[in-house]
């Protein structure tokens, strides 16, 4: 029901064709690090239902069942209780994971395995251990970007098992690892993908990838964490926001509020939420300096699923709640519900970009397209047959450049086009940015000779 049945951004287009097309790094088919192992999965389904939007909303709900079955696990709620239903209604009703589930992208299978490798390696049985080693190597083939997510367990079980053990941990993990390396290595070639990882991750750092580098506005990067968290992860209100969001807004409060004082007065013997808590930490350090969480709101999934697994702590095993806070519990189960329905809704929608390329196709006269690479990229890779001029030349757009054809500019380039050319809107196209915030917003405009006044 909430599949999706188009291309949505650039990073869905990629998995897209890295799957239905060609696994090739060198096409960006995906960007290095290649998340092999989403990508494998993603093949397999393919090939047995024939539709990208089924396969990624397959792999979308396994991964869902699988962070609901081991939080759940790990959390340990009474059986058949109200704060069982809550527990699990919790997580699924949750607005990102919601989102996420059917998105071409591999953040939630990532999370899933972070949560299955984290179950297992935090046992005290050897066989479970080493089982976590392997879908920690695994992980690291699916979401690199997770890695230190797990970091801090797989230490400390490293260090707690006798010398053999560790020995198998670190197999195990490397075992898990080379499963998708060796393959992605004889596809890729070794020299070729060693040039492809220094390149990518070179630019990733230093140009691209949204990092402190580029993105330095440290305001800016603590306001959209946040932002993020509270607004896309648990449904809370924010300017602009449906109504709603207020009333969830309004529930949460005492729930989280509840949460923090059961757990602050909690003598947190539960060595595993210790290590739940800083592992995240360690990951919210890492990606605020290295990763682009001012427009892809995905990269604090982990610190939302946190926030649910400690309010799930805080009430699983709680007696005797009031009729009255159980109303408040229930009011924000439906809010949320709610809230991620109209979303899912709205994610079957068309984003702007997805518009944007059905308006060109149905264009009737022969144009060029003046814009950025990145929206060429998408245009020219999902069947839209126009001539480009890049907005990232330095030269400007000039009276010569409009004989022969007309030319459409997407996005605002004012600056680069030439004083005797003005650009007239067009229209524009939009998306909720609460489903994707990457180019929620495109405008349209053509480009003609300024008549002499």
């Amino acid at each position: 029901m909430s599949s999706i049945y188009y291309i949505e951004d650039i990073d869905s287009l990629r998995f897209a064709l890295s799957i239905f097309d060609q696994f090739d790094l060198e096409k960006l088919q995906p960007h290095f690090p290649g998340y092999p192992v989403f990508c494998f999965i993603g093949y397999i389904i393919y090939s047995i239902t024939g539709s990208l939007a089924n396969t990624f909303s397959i792999i979308g709900s396994l991964s869902i069942f699988l962070i609901i079955y081991f939080s759940v696990i790990l959390i340990k709620p009474k059986e058949d209780s109200f704060n069982l239903s809550f527990v699990i209604l919790l997580f699924f009703f949750n607005p990102m994971f919601t989102i996420m589930s059917n998105r071409y992208m591999p953040d939630l299978m990532g999370l899933s395995l972070f949560i299955v490798s984290f179950y297992f390696l935090t046992h005290d049985n050897k066989k479970n251990v080493l089982i976590g080693g392997f879908i920690y190597g695994l992980l690291l083939g699916t979401r690199l970007s997770y890695f230190t997510l797990l970091l801090v367990p797989y230490i400390y079980i490293f260090y707690k098992q006798n010398k053999k053990t560790s020995l198998q941990l670190i197999l195990t993990s490397l075992s898990g690892c080379l499963i998708w390396l060796i393959p992605m290595i004889i596809i890729t070639g070794f020299d070729n993908l060693v040039y492809l990882a220094q390149n990518q991750t070179i630019g990733h750092f230093t140009d691209y990838g949204g990092t402190i580098l580029t993105e330095n506005h440290w305001l800016d990067r603590f306001k959209y964490f946040f932002h993020t968290i509270w607004s896309d992860g648990l449904g809370g209100y924010w300017i602009g926001r449906s109504n709603i969001t207020l009333i969830s807004s309004l529930f949460l409060l005492p729930i989280l509020f509840y949460s923090c004082k059961k757990i602050l007065n909690d003598p947190m013997s539960y060595k595993k939420v210790h290590m739940l808590i800083i592992s995240v930490i360690l990951y919210s350090i890492f990606i605020m300096f290295f990763q682009n969480i001012i427009y892809k709101s995905r990269h604090v999934m982990p610190v939302v699923f946190l926030i649910i697994f400690l309010i799930s702590v805080a009430h699983t095993n709680s007696k005797n709640f009031s009729s009255f806070y159980k109303l408040i519990l229930v009011i924000y189960l439906l809010t949320i519900s709610i809230i991620s329905t109209n979303l899912s809704i709205q994610h079957r929608e068309l984003t702007a970009v997805a518009k944007l390329r059905e308006y060109l196709i149905s264009y009737k006269s022969d144009i060029k397209i003046f814009t950025n690479p990145l929206i060429n990229y998408y245009l020219t890779s999902t069947g839209v047959k126009v001539n480009f001029i890049n907005s990232d030349n330095a030269s400007k757009v000039k009276i010569k450049d409009l004989e022969d054809q007309k030319i459409i500019m997407i996005g605002d380039y004012h600056e680069k086009i030439d004083k005797d050319i003005i650009a007239i809107k067009d229209t524009a196209f939009y998306h909720n940015p609460y489903v994707n915030r990457m180019w929620s917003t495109i405008n349209v405009y053509k480009l003609n000779q300024r008549l002499n006044e």
